[in-house]
């Protein structure tokens, strides 16, 4: 646990040096808490949630949303292969 600790503040650690709004920033958001999921299963709700912040930030206005949105429905159709279930 304490490498997944010290990794997962790592991650953080290097958001926190991004200054202005970056895809980079989310990006290793969702890496630290990714990587908490080992420690703490509900961080996989951050992870997912910074995962679209990034797509977001990357796609810039005016397909900010639809971006986010996007990365949103293919992580829950992931999900559902993951887990051998259908979207029907």
């Amino acid at each position: 646990m304490s490498d997944i600790r010290r990794t997962s503040r790592a991650a953080h650690a290097a958001a926190r040096e991004v200054q202005e709004v970056d895809p980079a920033r989310s990006a290793a958001r969702a890496a630290g808490q990714a990587t908490a999921t080992a420690h703490v299963p509900a961080h996989a709700l951050a992870a997912a949630i910074y995962a679209a912040t990034a797509f977001r930030d990357a796609a810039g206005a005016p397909g900010a949303d639809s971006a986010a949105t996007r990365e949103r429905e293919w992580q829950y159709r992931h999900l559902l292969r993951l887990t051998g279930k259908s979207s029907a």
